[in-house]
């Protein structure tokens, strides 16, 4: 770190709660600027400029740019966690409620964090191997989710994990494409994702008789 940086690093605020203000805030800006532009092509420059924040506090809170966009991916990761055990939790539910109920809280949490939503689904991940494993165990996560609702366990045989999979990248994509354009309602999407998933199950049994039991 240079002098200038330590300076400002050392003029960092230290009440706790201005603190993760300004942490929570800057993470807000750099879930958009990384979902917009490559990672290579981003300075630290403009995010500071576009948060409004000096540069020494990006050094203070996150140590480097590299630390700012893996706490992105780690936010983002940390609430799609939080989907899956909710999902899991919600033993009361019958397959289907579940599953509508874990698309419900995936589509709104998508919409309503949509910078870093298409931080963590999009190509920028390439650039850092670290980021890409921490969201593929994420994201394996919400497979064994949905597949403990499914058939009791999340170790399914190969046809429906393959089957899962490909529905989740399907799941993620037409999310994407639903946030650039706005032209369905999250209930409708959420109502296509299911349909699409009632086709996948019935291609999976067809291929494999015995893919509702446990691998």
């Amino acid at each position: 770190m240079t002098g200038p940086e330590k300076a400002l690093t050392a003029s960092a605020p230290a009440s706790t709660g201005r603190g993760e203000a300004r942490r929570t805030a800057i993470l807000e800006v750099a879930a958009r600027l990384f979902a917009d532009r490559p990672y290579d092509v981003l300075s630290i420059d403009e995010i500071t400029r576009e948060a409004g924040v000096a540069k020494g506090l990006i050094y203070y809170y996150f140590g480097s740019k590299r630390g700012l966009f893996m706490a992105v991916i780690d936010q983002a990761a940390s609430a799609l966690n939080d989907l899956a055990e909710k999902g899991e939790r919600s033993a009361d539910l019958s397959p289907t409620e579940r599953l509508i109920r874990t698309l419900d809280a995936y589509l709104w949490w998508a919409e309503t964090h949509s910078s870093a939503f298409q931080t963590v689904t999009s190509g920028g991940l390439g650039v850092d191997a670290e980021a890409v494993d921490r969201y593929r165990r994420v994201r394996r996560r919400l497979l064994g989710a949905m597949s403990y609702g499914l058939v009791g366990s999340r170790d399914p045989r190969p046809t429906l994990r393959v089957a899962l999979d490909g529905w989740l990248s399907f799941v993620e994509g037409a999310t994407v494409s639903w946030l650039e354009t706005r032209d369905l309602t999250r209930e409708e999407v959420r109502d296509l994702a299911v349909r699409v998933l009632g086709g996948t199950l019935q291609a999976v049994g067809a291929a494999d008789p015995d893919s509702d039991r446990p691998a």
